[in-house]
């Protein structure tokens, strides 16, 4: 019972919490409304309590027209891909800004909750403010009841200084000494009917400065099933209007009497007549038409024709309803010149297909040594020097040198066979001026210059260590040897070992690579390798590394000897000499694996018949035995055991089936 009593209390203080929470969540939201109502309100001037001295003063203020949002994204129901042209004019925005004290239009009408401001100066100083009644008329306490509605500023102007004429002589004449001026002040709201193919009908209060498409902002824009061309406004004791907001959309022309006056009725009326427009010009979309108007006309509606389009223009025309006939298609295809569209009429549900022309590649290539290579243009008649002249041509003498100039080739493709042809021009003999050699180019020709290698820079040799000028050497011939690089050094100081030069090569010069961690001077290790030398006719090559090392009358002994180090070397003693010197071999040595490096690289094994001679600066490197497991007596026994049992059984078994 009391765990019952428990849970009961849990709940109900879980129930209390969501409460409390949703009620003060709606609270906050009512009071987010209100403020965003009261913000959005155009209120109406309030007659009784004039200030005036608050008139005009200060930086504009603006008003915010926001228009009614809708979830789904605008996209035009009879066709997913393309849009119908200038309906989202209307929704693709989140506020219209006005300016509330700046000049009201020439043709803004006075009306019903409008406030004027009169100023006289001069001889006679007065500044009074007025809020037309709803009857459309002013008091003023001297002059009387003014009835002002329905004129302009100016008319009103001129209507007003007549009647305080009046009561103030000084304004008459010629040679008047009270000057009068009428301006806006506090501005009413009017009410405005927008019925018909709009995305939310409906009475709005709009600001009086409000036109025919800022009204039709604020009522959601219009439908796509609505009319951009026969827009009307329906206005009392006038003759109704009629608006095409294509000259708008299309020119930023204003269409004249658009200004929205109280009670006005803006009618969008059902959209009759619409076309396809969609491929080849710059706006693909639906569009409406007037009746009389061409296949021109709606391509320049939709910007035109790019400038990839094809001139034959593809039109798809649905049959009308009063013409169809069981033996006629009711789709009917047909083609005709960009230069008839003008005298072929849209009608309602064409489709307008233009094709782009075929792209064909005019472009030849150069490529090599030249100083901008690269595609460029084709045209009739291009020759071989036409396209060097392109690409920076060979004016450049040093330039020119680096140029071979026997040979350059064009690769020009051949219909006929799987393979390219190659078609030789001699450089030298074209600059000379042969005309033979300057060639006539085909479009998508490709020519190949050469460079001239003997031109460029080679790598140098670097050399370093026991040399009496160690540096950067070039090569000076194709088969310098190491004998002739030693001589240009001044050859080699009184320390150097004379078979301990070592030269390193870069690996692209063989096709194994094998790795040696001797360190290479001012190299990475790893991107050379030891060449190793017998004489010193060795040839070099661009890039080599020669480090001639210093005499230091010691043998290197490595590997599985008791005591690895140095010993000192002494001309004519042998192999075995020097591995006695250093405790003899290990039992794990191997007496067999003995190999000797000389300084120079060269590698020479120990031979059960002969023994390498050791000179200064060589390693000796004793090698060890491989682990072989010892030979078990036991084991041996008893997998021959078992060899034997098997094979005996095998007898036994094949003489009792023969037998049997």
């Amino acid at each position: 019972m009391k765990a019952n009593i428990k849970y009961f209390l849990i709940f109900y203080l879980f129930v209390v919490f969501a409460n409390s929470q949703s009620l003060q969540d709606m609270k906050i939201m009512q009071a987010e409304y209100e403020k965003s109502k009261s913000n959005n309100q155009l209120t109406l001037p309030n007659q009784n309590n004039i200030d005036g001295n608050n008139i005009d003063g200060g930086l504009p203020k603006q008003a915010q027209i926001i228009p009614y949002q809708y979830i789904d994204k605008y996209i035009d129901s009879t066709n997913m891909k393309i849009k119908h042209f200038g309906y989202d004019f209307f929704t693709k925005r989140d506020t219209v800004g006005f300016w509330e004290n700046l000049p009201p239009p020439k043709n803004y009408i006075l009306g019903p909750g409008d406030e004027i401001i009169i100023t006289l100066w001069g001889e006679t100083q007065l500044r009074k403010k007025y809020v037309i009644s709803r009857d459309g008329k002013i008091y003023d306490d001297k002059v009387g009841l003014l009835n002002i509605t329905g004129k302009t500023i100016k008319e009103c102007r001129d209507y007003l200084e007549a009647q305080f004429s009046r009561v103030y002589s000084t304004l008459k004449g010629r040679n008047a000494l009270t000057f009068m001026d009428v301006s806006m002040g506090e501005l009413k709201s009017i009410n405005i009917n927008f019925v018909g193919e709009v995305k939310f009908p409906g009475i709005y209060p709009v600001h009086p400065f409000s036109n025919v498409i800022t009204g039709l902002i604020q009522a959601g824009g219009v439908d796509t099933t609505g009319s951009l061309r026969k827009i009307k406004i329906k206005r009392t004791n006038s003759k109704h209007i009629t608006l095409d907001l294509y000259d708008y959309l299309l020119d930023g022309t204003l269409p004249k009497d658009i200004q929205l006056r109280d009670d006005d009725i803006v009618v969008v009326p059902v959209r009759l007549n619409d076309i396809v427009i969609d491929s080849g010009v710059v706006r693909p979309a639906i569009y409406e038409f007037l009746p009389g108007e061409s296949i021109k006309d709606m391509i320049y509606f939709a910007g035109g024709l790019r400038p990839n389009s094809s001139s034959t223009i593809g039109i798809s025309r649905i049959t009308p309803l009063d013409e169809r006939t069981e033996q006629n298609a009711i789709t009917e295809n047909y083609y005709l010149d960009y230069k008839n569209t003008g005298i072929t009429k849209a009608q309602n549900g064409d489709r307008v297909t233009v094709q782009n022309i075929f792209s064909n590649e005019l472009s030849v290539e150069i490529i090599g040594q030249v100083k901008i290579p690269g595609k460029y243009n084709y045209f009739d008649g291009m020759r071989v020097m036409d396209l060097i002249m392109l690409s920076g041509g060979f004016n450049d003498t040093t330039f020119w040198k680096s140029v071979y100039r026997k040979r350059a080739q064009i690769v020009r493709r051949n219909p006929d066979k799987r393979y390219e042809k190659i078609i030789d021009v001699n450089l030298n003999e074209l600059f000379n001026g042969d005309i033979s050699e300057n060639k006539k180019l085909q479009n998508l020709d490709r020519f190949l210059v050469h460079a001239n290698l003997n031109f460029f820079e080679k790598e140098n040799i670097q050399i370093s260590g026991e040399v009496n000028i160690p540096g950067a050497y070039p090569l000076i011939s194709d088969n310098e040897d190491l004998a002739s690089i030693l001589n240009r050094v001044g050859g080699l100081t009184s320390k150097a070992l004379i078979n301990g030069i070592s030269i390193y090569r870069d690996k692209k010069y063989f096709h194994s690579m094998i790795d040696n961690n001797e360190e290479i001077p001012n190299k990475n290790k790893n991107s050379k390798v030891r060449v190793a030398w017998k004489n010193s006719s060795i040839i070099l090559m661009p890039g080599d590394s020669i480090v001639v090392r210093e005499s230091t009358k010691t043998v290197n002994i490595i590997g599985a000897v008791q005591n690895p180090g140095l010993v000192e070397y002494n001309k004519g003693k042998s192999l075995r000499y020097y591995i006695n010197s250093v405790g003899g071999i290990t039992e794990k040595g191997n007496k067999r694996s003995i190999i000797l490096v000389e300084p120079n690289g060269l590698v020479r094994p120990k031979k059960w018949y002969s023994s390498p001679l050791v000179t200064d600066g060589s390693t000796i490197y004793v090698s060890e035995k491989e682990n072989v497991e010892p030979f078990d007596a036991t084991q041996f026994a008893t997998n021959w055991t078992q060899i034997i049992s098997s094979v005996i059984t095998a007898v036994i078994l094949s003489q009792q089936i023969g037998s049997s």
